[in-house]
């Protein structure tokens, strides 16, 4: 997974990836040429599973869980 979000989030969503053995990568965009060359139209949030774009719905853990649930991921998906 990657995603740019704040750092107390991001703590909590590798926590949860990290119990549910999911890959997680945050990656912060310091630059606006970073910005500009992200994948995303919406470079505020965005999150990823395995290069494609899944959402940029902000996180919390409940909504994180119930996004892998919904998407059966599991560590054999990476």
């Amino acid at each position: 997974m990657y995603c740019t979000i704040p750092i107390n989030v991001r703590l909590m969503l590798l926590e949860v990836a990290k119990e549910r053995e999911v890959p997680f990568q945050a990656i912060r965009l310091e630059t606006k040429e970073e910005a500009q060359n992200a994948p995303t139209p919406v470079t505020t949030y965005a999150l990823f599973y395995n290069g494609e774009y899944v959402t940029n719905e902000q996180m919390n853990d409940k909504r994180f869980i119930k996004l892998l649930d919904g998407m059966a991921l599991r560590k054999e998906d990476s």
